[in-house]
């Protein structure tokens, strides 16, 4: 997958995004995002991880913890580009997708 052509279709989506890499592996900040999590609608900070972490196929990292959304309650932090984030336990969203796509299923823990 070409990081910089995924990259460019989340920046279209997403103008505030910025490419970013940890460890030669690429990530994309996303500031601000508007998303449902459980009856709420939420905006923050995330960071989309394409490729394995921490025993994760993908990662999806937000700014905060959510405490009971979604189907995932057990969240984890992890420092990622030298700050704290948080994941809820969600795997097996494949590497092969679009890093849209990605993003989605990711969300669909907490939604």
């Amino acid at each position: 997958m070409d990081a910089a052509v995924e990259f460019a279709v989340l920046q279209a989506m997403h103008p505030g995004a910025s490419f970013h890499q940890e460890g030669g592996t690429p990530v994309v900040l996303l500031p601000e995002v508007k998303f449902r999590a459980g009856a709420n609608t939420q905006q923050m900070t995330l960071l989309l991880y394409p490729s394995s972490h921490s025993g994760y196929t993908t990662r999806l990292f937000f700014e905060r913890k959510l405490e009971g959304v979604g189907q995932s309650r057990n969240w984890t932090a992890h420092t990622v580009l030298g700050r704290t984030w948080w994941a809820p336990s969600w795997n097996n969203v494949g590497g092969e997708q679009p890093w849209t796509s990605m993003l989605y299923a990711h969300l669909r823990a907490v939604a």
